[in-house]
C-alpha cells in the first residue's frame, strides 16, 4: 500500500470519527453541562435578589403605620417595624455575601447598587422613627411624603438588580426564560401594589382629602397593576394546567384583586370625597398587607418550580454528557492508534525530511541522513537528499574559491601595496561618495595633501628601501590619529592625502598640526636599526557644497605648494594668500 493512499484513508477515518463524536457531541454537551451548572447559582442568587426586593417593600408597611400610629398602637407597631428591618437587613446582606462570593459579580454594578440601598436605608428609617416618635398633631405631612417617598426611591434600584440577575439566569438556561417572565411579573405586582396602598398613607395620617397630584399616581399605579395583571395571565398560560399553579393564580384573583383592590377603592373613593377615612395607617397595614401574600406565594411557586428544571436540566446535561466522554474515550484510543500509524509512516519521516532540508538551504552539510526503513516515498527523498548534499558540498567549495578570489583582487586593485593604505583611485571613489553627500544635505568636507620634506635625499643617501620604510612608517603614524570617518591614501610617491568629512578649514587645520608635529617628533626605523626624522608639509583646503573634489585637492595642493615654498615642515591654509600660484610638489 502506497503512502499517498495509506494517508488518504488515515484522514478520512479522523475526519469521520472526530466529525461524528469529539466535535458535534462533546461541544455541544459541554455547553449545555456548564450552562446547567450555571442556572443553579444564578437562580439562587435571583431569588436572593427577589427577597430582598420583597423584604424592603414590605418595610414600608409597619414604616406607613408606625408613622401614623396613637401613642397607645405606637410600641406594638414599633415591634413590627423593628422585624421588618431585621427581615430586610438579614435578604440584603445575605445577597450582598452571594454577590461578592461570585468571582464576576463582585466587579458588577448589581454590588455597588445593593450597598447604596444599605447605606441609603439608614437616613430613610431615621426620618421614619423620628416622625413616628412626634405627637398626632404635630406630624408635618411635607415630612411623611418626603419619609415615604425616600423607601420608595430604592425600589428601582433593587428591580435593576434583579433584572440583572434575571439576565444571568437566561443566559445560564434559555428554556427558564417563560419561567422568568411570570416571576418578574409576580416581582413587579407584589411592588407596585406596596406602592399604591403607600400612597394612601400621608392623607391617612393627616385625616385629609386626596391631593390632585396623588389621585393622578395612584390612578397611574391603578394601570400598571392591571397591566402587570394581564401580562401575568399570559406568562401563566403554560402553568394553569397544573393544579397548584392554578390554585396559587385564583387566589392572587381572589385575596388581592377582590378584597385588596375594593379596599383601596374604598379608600379613593373616600379620599376624594371627602377624607374622612375612619381609619388610620395602622388599620391599612393591617388589612392591606396581608392581602398581597398571595402574590408573593405565586411567585415563590414558581421559583421553586424553576429551582427543579434547572436542576434537571443540570442532571440530564451531566448524564449526556458522561455518555459523550466514554465515546469519546473509546473514539481516542482508536485515534491514538491511527496517530502512532501516521506518526511512524508519515509524520516522523516528513519532520526529518524537512529538517534536513532547511539544514541543506542553512548549510549545514555535515549533517547525517538515515537510512530509510521502508521502499516508498520517503526512501525515495531520502535518497534524493543525500545526492543534493553531495551536490552543494561541491557547489559551496568553487563558490569559496571564487569568493576568495573576488576578495583577493578587491583588496589589490584598492590598497596601495608598499603602504597599506587606499591608493589613489579608491580615495577618488570613495572621495566622490562623501562629496555628494556633502553638497546633499550641506555639509563641510576637508581635504589635507601633504608631502615628506626632502625624501629624494632620504631616497639617495640612505637608498630606496630605506625610503620605503620611511612611506609606510608615515602612513602608520598617520592612521592611528585620525578618526574612523577620515580617510587616508597614498596620492603618488612621497605624497599622501587625506579626506575629511564634517571638518572645517579650521578643525582640518588643527589636525593637519597635529599630525605635524606627530611626524616632526618621531623617529623612524630603516634597514640595520637605525633611526631618522623627517618632516612633512601640508596643505589644506575645505568647502561646504563647493564646485567639486578636484577643485578642492587644486586648492590643497596649491598650500601645499606655497608650505614647501615657505620652508617646509609647516600647514598652510587655502586662501591665505591669493596671489600665489602652484602646480605641485
Amino acid at each position: 500500500m502506497s503512502l499517498n493512499r495509506l494517508f488518504r484513508l488515515i484522514s478520512i477515518a479522523l475526519l469521520l470519527l472526530f466529525l461524528a463524536f469529539a466535535v458535534s457531541l462533546v461541544w455541544t454537551e459541554w455547553n449545555s453541562y456548564r450552562n446547567g451548572a450555571n442556572s443553579v447559582p444564578a437562580l439562587r442568587t435571583f431569588r436572593l435578589a427577589l427577597v430582598a426586593l420583597e423584604k424592603l417593600s414590605a418595610e414600608r408597611g409597619p414604616a406607613n403605620a408606625f408613622m401614623g400610629a396613637s401613642a397607645s398602637q405606637r410600641e406594638a407597631v414599633a415591634d413590627k417595624l423593628k422585624n421588618a428591618r431585621a427581615e430586610t437587613d438579614a435578604a440584603l446582606a445575605a445577597l450582598r455575601q452571594a454577590l461578592q462570593s461570585h468571582p464576576r459579580l463582585r466587579q458588577s454594578w448589581s454590588l455597588d447598587k445593593v450597598k447604596t440601598v444599605q447605606q441609603a436605608l439608614e437616613p430613610a428609617r431615621a426620618a421614619i422613627d423620628r416622625i413616628g416618635r412626634q405627637p398626632e398633631a404635630e406630624r408635618n405631612n411635607v415630612y411623611v411624603l418626603s419619609a415615604v417617598g425616600g423607601m420608595v426611591d430604592m425600589i428601582p434600584l433593587m428591580i435593576r438588580v434583579a433584572s440583572e440577575l434575571s439576565s444571568e439566569v437566561d443566559h445560564a438556561d434559555p428554556e427558564l426564560r417563560e419561567g422568568l417572565a411570570a416571576i418578574r411579573a409576580a416581582a413587579s405586582l407584589r411592588e407596585y401594589a406596596g406602592q399604591v396602598g403607600s400612597r394612601f398613607t400621608p392623607a391617612l395620617i393627616a385625616h385629609r382629602k386626596l391631593t390632585q397630584d396623588e389621585v393622578i399616581e395612584i390612578g397611574r399605579l391603578y394601570g400598571r397593576i392591571e397591566l402587570l395583571r394581564g401580562l401575568l395571565n399570559t406568562q401563566m398560560a403554560s402553568y394553569v394546567q397544573r393544579p397548584e399553579f392554578a390554585r396559587a393564580l385564583e387566589l392572587v384573583d381572589k385575596q388581592y384583586f377582590d378584597n385588596g383592590f375594593q379596599f383601596l377603592d374604598f379608600l379613593l373613593q373616600t379620599g376624594v370625597a371627602s377624607g374622612d377615612y375612619g381609619l388610620t395607617s395602622v388599620d391599612l397595614f393591617r388589612f392591606y398587607v396581608p392581602q398581597m401574600k398571595s402574590i408573593t406565594d405565586l411567585r415563590d411557586l414558581l421559583l421553586d418550580d424553576m429551582m427543579e428544571q434547572a436542576e434537571r436540566h443540570n442532571r440530564r446535561a451531566r448524564n449526556y454528557l458522561l455518555l459523550v466522554i466514554a465515546v469519546t474515550v473509546v473514539a481516542c484510543l482508536f485515534f491514538q492508534v491511527l496517530m502512532v500509524l501516521i506518526r511512524r509512516r508519515v509524520v516522523q519521516p516528513l519532520v526529518l525530511a524537512t529538517d534536513l532540508v532547511s539544514g541543506l538551504v542553512e548549510g549545514r552539510l555535515d549533517q547525517e541522513i538515515p537510512q530509510p526503513r521502508y521502499e516508498d516515498e520517503i526512501s525515495a527523498m531520502m535518497r534524493a537528499l543525500k545526492v543534493l548534499r553531495q551536490r552543494m558540498r561541491e557547489r559551496n567549495s568553487l563558490a569559496r574559491e571564487r569568493e576568495a578570489l573576488i576578495t583577493q583582487l578587491q583588496t589589490s586593485s584598492n590598497t596601495d601595496f608598499l603602504t597599506g593604505v587606499l591608493n589613489r583611485r579608491a580615495f577618488f571613489t570613495h572621495g566622490q561618495q562623501q562629496m555628494t553627500v556633502a553638497k546633499r544635505y550641506g555639509r563641510e568636507l576637508a581635504v589635507v595633501l601633504f608631502d615628506i620634506d626632502h625624501f629624494k635625499q632620504i631616497n639617495d643617501s640612505y637608498g630606496h628601501q630605506a625610503g620605503d620604510a620611511i612611506l609606510r612608517g608615515v602612513a602608520q603614524s598617520v592612521s592611528q590619529l585620525l578618526r574612523k570617518v577620515d580617510v587616508l591614501a597614498r596620492y603618488g610617491g612621497e605624497e599622501f592625502i587625506i579626506l575629511l568629512p564634517e571638518s572645517s578649514l579650521l578643525q582640518a587645520a588643527a589636525a593637519s598640526e597635529k599630525l605635524r608635529a606627530a611626524l616632526a617628533a618621531g623617529e623612524f626605523e630603516i634597514d640595520g636599526g637605525r633611526r631618522i626624522r623627517v618632516t612633512a608639509s601640508f596643505g589644506v583646503a575645505a568647502e561646504n557644497g563647493g564646485p567639486g573634489l578636484e577643485h578642492l585637492i587644486k586648492q590643497a595642493d596649491i598650500a601645499l605648494y606655497r608650505a614647501k615654498k615657505l620652508g617646509r615642515n609647516r600647514v598652510e591654509l587655502a586662501g591665505e594668500e591669493e596671489g600665489v600660484e602652484g602646480a605641485g610638489t
